[in-house]
């Protein structure tokens, strides 16, 4: 019975050993499985923080190129203010040189006009000119052409033509509106 029983007992004991011996094996692969677990969660965490890092960077590159495009529209759109605020200078100055020129063409009319005024005070201002219809005058005039023989009609008609000839050439429009362009290209 002792043998049995040790044999039983020895066979436990054994049975124990080899189950011991069973246990650390299983042990060793549980902390083998652990581990490679761990490892497996560790390699995963990395991969997940260099996934993270590059779409970090990722966003970072597209905020760096959207604030690069906002720049490069930024300048394009002060360019463009620059360049109409730069036509609307040249159309004012246009504005100006044209109104300048209007001024000045109105001013050489006025002035022309002023040469024919001038043409007209001269006739009525000529000796006589200012008489004729007055019967002393006629008179007067009548006795002289009968004593010298001249037609007076005649006389007083081509008198009255080269005179307003004369002051036309001299003062006319045309000529004082050319005087007037010469200057102007001398200035």
């Amino acid at each position: 019975a002792g043998g049995a029983t040790g044999g039983a007992g020895g066979g436990a004991t054994g049975g124990a050993a080899m189950m011991g011996g069973g246990g650390e094996e299983a042990s060793l692969r549980q902390r083998r499985t652990a581990a490679a677990a761990a490892a497996a969660e560790q390699q995963r965490r990395q991969q997940q923080q260099q996934e993270e890092a590059a779409s970090a960077a990722a966003a970072a590159s597209a905020r760096e190129v959207a604030q690069k495009r906002e720049a490069e529209a930024e300048a394009s759109r002060q360019e463009a203010a620059r360049a109409q605020e730069a036509e609307e200078r040249v159309r004012q100055q246009q504005k100006a040189e044209a109104a300048e020129r209007d001024r000045k063409r109105q001013q050489q009319e006025e002035d022309a006009d002023s040469a024919d005024d001038s043409f007209k005070q001269f006739m009525k201002e000529e000796d006589g000119e200012d008489e004729q219809g007055d019967s002393d005058y006629e008179d007067s005039a009548n006795a002289l052409a009968g004593a010298i023989g001249w037609n007076r009609k005649d006389i007083e008609s081509k008198a009255d033509d080269a005179v307003k000839q004369l002051t036309q050439a001299i003062g006319g429009k045309k000529v004082v509106q050319s005087l007037q362009g010469m200057m102007a290209g001398i200035r």
